[in-house]
């Protein structure tokens, strides 16, 4: 029984799925239908909206004014709609003169020879502002004309307009008159009409900067004419003349690019015979010169100079620090590309600090451009010649790094709140350096430990700082009191090629005097002789002097060697003449006449 039970409940099961199953798709379905026609509607929507296509363009140009070949008089109240003219840039040069005449307004025709039918642009300057002026077409100058066009100045009194020649003139010349409403202002151009071709002129680029040059080609001229080439305007002068050949035509011509203003400006060809002026459109690229510095990282009294390029060609670039104002100081020379190598060049004062600005402005072309470059401090350095000493020792130092033949001031006790005290000076070398220079005696009432010297340059503003350390006495040390120093070479000016004096002794003083050397007095009239400075520094070894004194003892047998073996001229081994020469010591008792020949410091 129960078999069939279950094999009656299996199909009506299978059957509630199938329902489930054909339900779902019928959904499915009418859903998609529903969405596909949403997405109709929203389309033809979309479609139906303002705007949404393509905008019709007039082409035809009868929004522009009347129609060519009008004779109706246009009508005072209309405002006429024409195109504006561009500005003619100011041209600056100084190879071609600008015409000052403003006598009167001009227009041109472009082109001058032409056909029936053909159209003509016209350019105009020199009217009012915002006038509105009439375009009358005439066969001779007495007819009455034929009305064309008209147009409207702009702000500066130029326009340009374009006109279909009428098909009734026939061959042969016309002219064309711009007459200023309510003034007496007229300008004229002639054309012709020909039947042959008009001249045409094909520029190698339209694009570039001054000084590049560019390549044409021309034909349509009479033959063998001369064809004058102009920059902008007929009433400057010509930058070019070049002769047709005998079939009126330039093969292979080049120009180059003068001085103007960046934008839109024109090389107008016109032959002398035929008169017909034909117009290129040149668009003139802003000029962007570089600077290169010979350092960019500097210390006062050294030379600075620089390269550039870019610039205009064969124009002077003027160089002016930190403002473009006032006089510059210096000038370059640029060749013919606008370039210059390693030119100019000025030394850095010493007033200078931190970072400063060149700017550099093309004379003609007006092209600027800065370089930047930092002034370094001077960082010199200084040593003694001796690091330890006892009261009465000679002091010299040798000093790198200062500025050329600077006047360096030695001070001890100096400090940022106090100036010190002047004990010696010396000049430097052409190289910023000075050997065993100064002269400076220990006094006997200096307290044993470190001594220490400032040394500043007059100039550069350079310190350096040396420390000698002072060993202390087991004995009275008699050290005549010395005056208060002045240093001669602050009034002194070097003469060129002249070594410098590097002790600030006055010039004729004794020769082969030892300035550095200071006689120390012996106690009791004592010599101090080789033997008697060993066992003083026997002593100072026995003192709590400590490691320096240990080093002086072992460093005196050498010394003295040293000096015994070296001429007693050597100013090298001034400062220890003290120590270790009898023939050169002296007493309490020494005379001035002697303490003058010993130098400063003595």
């Amino acid at each position: 029984m129960n078999t069939p039970r279950l094999q009656f409940k299996r199909p009506r099961l299978k059957l509630d799925v199938a329902r489930v199953r054909q339900v779902d798709r019928r959904t499915l379905v009418w859903i998609g239908i529903g969405v596909l026609a949403l997405l109709f509607v929203i389309s033809r929507v979309v479609s139906a909206t303002p705007g949404s296509g393509s905008a019709a363009v007039d082409s035809t140009g009868a929004s522009r004014g009347h129609t060519a070949g009008s004779r109706a008089t246009p009508r005072a109240t209309a405002t006429p709609r024409t195109a504006r003219a561009k500005a003619t840039p100011v041209v600056i040069s100084g190879q071609v003169p600008i015409s000052a005449d403003t006598s009167g307004p001009i227009i041109l025709l472009n082109p001058g020879i032409v056909r029936q039918g053909a159209s003509v642009n016209l350019t105009a300057s020199g009217f009012d502002a915002r006038a509105a002026v009439d375009l009358v077409i005439l066969r001779t100058p007495t007819d009455q004309g034929q009305a064309i066009t008209f147009a409207q100045a702009d702000r500066g009194g130029s326009f340009s307009a374009s006109f279909t020649v009428p098909a009734s003139l026939s061959a042969g010349s016309f002219i064309v008159e711009a007459r200023e409403r309510n003034s007496n202002k007229v300008a004229q151009a002639s054309g012709a009409i020909d039947a042959g071709s008009s001249p045409v002129v094909k520029l190698g680029t339209q694009v570039g900067k001054a000084g590049d040059s560019v390549v044409f080609s021309a034909q349509g001229f009479t033959p063998n004419e001369t064809v004058s080439v102009y920059w902008n305007s007929l009433q400057s002068q010509p930058i070019a003349k070049i002769p047709a050949d005998g079939a009126g035509g330039v093969r292979s011509g080049s120009l180059t690019v003068p001085f103007g203003a960046v934008g839109n400006n024109a090389f107008i060809f016109l032959g002398a015979k035929s008169q017909a002026p034909i117009t290129a459109s040149f668009l003139t690229l802003s000029l962007y010169p570089s600077i290169q510095l010979s350092s960019y990282a500097i210390q006062a009294d050294n030379v600075i100079s620089f390269s550039g390029k870019d610039f205009g060609p064969g124009e002077s670039v003027a160089v002016y620090l930190n403002s473009p104002t006032g006089q510059p100081i210096a000038t370059a020379q640029a060749d013919t590309n606008g370039a210059f190598g390693s030119a100019g060049g000025f030394v850095i004062p010493f007033a200078l600090k931190g970072k400063q600005t060149l700017i550099f402005i093309g004379e003609r072309s007006r092209a600027p451009t800065t370089a930047s470059f930092d002034i370094l401090p001077y960082t010199p350095s200084a040593q003694p010649s001796t690091y330890g000493g006892l009261p009465g020792t000679a002091i010299s130092f040798y000093a790198m790094g200062f500025a050329r033949g600077e006047v360096v001031h030695i001070y001890t006790g100096h400090s940022q709140n106090a100036a010190g005290t002047l004990v010696g000076c010396f000049r430097t070398d052409n190289q910023g350096s000075a050997g065993a220079a100064g002269s400076y005696v220990v006094p006997g009432n200096v307290a044993a430990g470190k001594l220490a010297f400032t040394l500043i340059g007059n100039k550069s503003g350079g310190v350096a700082t040396a420390t000698v350390q002072v060993m202390p006495s087991s004995v009275p040390v008699q050290v005549p009191s010395q005056p208060p120093f002045t240093c001669a070479l602050d009034q002194q000016t070097p003469a060129p090629g002249a070594a410098p004096s590097t002790n600030g002794q006055a010039p004729g003083a004794t020769p082969g005097a030892a300035p550095n050397a200071a006689p120390t007095a012996p106690a009791h009239g004592a010599s101090t002789g080789p033997a008697t400075a060993r066992v003083q520094a026997t002593r100072l070894a026995a003192s709590d002097a400590g490691a320096p004194a240990l080093l002086l003892v072992l460093a005196l047998p050498l010394l003295t060697v040293m000096r015994r073996s070296s001429p007693a001229s050597d100013p090298g081994h001034a400062p220890h003449v003290a120590i270790d020469s009898p023939a050169e010591t002296t007493t309490a008792d020494t005379t001035p006449a002697q303490r003058a020949r010993v130098g400063p410091g003595a």
